[in-house]
């Protein structure tokens, strides 16, 4: 069981020098397992999924967390869209009375964009799916549950074969989640945290939706956690700065067994934490970790 991250910012997309090492896309994810591969997320790292692996993918299925702009603003650009060959089915909870489909009819229609939804040639399909539950996916097993973000936001836990991943979704834990996402993740090989602030800026950012790598590490302590994988990356965090987030949630977490990494666009990660993805840019600071 794999995850690949195609997109781990938050808020915008960024580019330049100082973001190279961590990437500028927004949030997409990929869960590879069992022949099956689950998209999470259609931010513009969804573009680049399309881009390198378009050709491959023709049964899609899409989990969305949340409809903010940063999470579906690569969905018009996604490559298997435009190919009549392919499915593609989008699983979201509803939002404040709109669906995921009348979000992107309303993204995808003039004056803001000349494509509608009603003319991409891949077979689209919405599934709108209660606030909590339970879907299956070939060996693939997902369940979701709502967690605290401005407009509601889905976690979601992806089990296959004794393993298991948790995303996290955007989420406010110190807003009164943290004991439903500690219970949610329980036992993970991986836990995917939204931690775009560092504790000196939350308090100035309290109510915004999103957590810090303190609240993160202290989840994934307490929810047995294996790996803590930092993502939701504020787009003002250079790399430098975000290897200093990086640090902080390392000390915090020192002594524990708990692996931290954070995460950036093209990271493959095993759920089998002894294992190494080749290619991956920061195996060797996981490796430091582990020994």
């Amino acid at each position: 069981m794999q995850v690949m991250f195609w997109g781990t910012r938050g808020s915008i997309p960024v580019s330049g020098s100082q973001f190279v090492r961590h990437g500028g896309s927004t949030t997409c994810l990929e869960i590879r397992a069992g022949g099956e591969r689950i998209v999470i997320d259609c931010g513009t790292g969804l573009a680049q999924l399309g881009k390198e692996c378009g050709g491959e993918l023709k049964d899609i299925d899409i989990y969305q967390t949340h409809m903010h702009w940063d999470h579906v603003q690569g969905f018009p650009f996604f490559g298997p869209l435009f190919n009549p060959e392919a499915s593609v089915t989008v699983h979201a909870v509803n939002r404040q009375g709109q669906s995921m489909c009348d979000v992107l009819n309303s993204q995808m229609s003039q004056p803001t964009f000349p494509v509608g939804l009603d003319i991409i040639p891949a077979a689209l399909e919405f599934d709108e799916l209660e606030q909590q539950g339970v879907a299956t996916h070939g060996e693939v097993t997902v369940r979701w549950e709502e967690v605290i973000h401005p407009g509601g936001s889905t976690a979601y836990r992806f089990e296959h074969d004794d393993q298991v991943i948790v995303f996290s979704g955007d989420v406010e834990v110190q807003k009164g989640c943290m004991e439903e996402l500690i219970e949610f993740s329980q036992g993970a090989d991986i836990l995917i945290m939204d931690s775009q602030y560092f504790p000196s800026e939350y308090v100035n950012r309290q109510g915004f939706g999103h957590s810090t790598p303190i609240d993160a590490v202290n989840v994934a302590l307490q929810a047995g956690v294996k790996r803590l994988v930092l993502t939701h990356h504020d787009p003002s965090h250079d790399d430098d700065k975000l290897m200093e987030k990086l640090e902080l949630a390392r000390e915090y977490a020192a002594d524990s067994g708990l692996l931290v990494d954070n995460a950036y666009d093209g990271m493959l990660l095993s759920a089998k934490v002894s294992e190494v993805v080749p290619g991956n840019h920061d195996e060797e600071a996981s490796l430091k970790v582990s020994a």
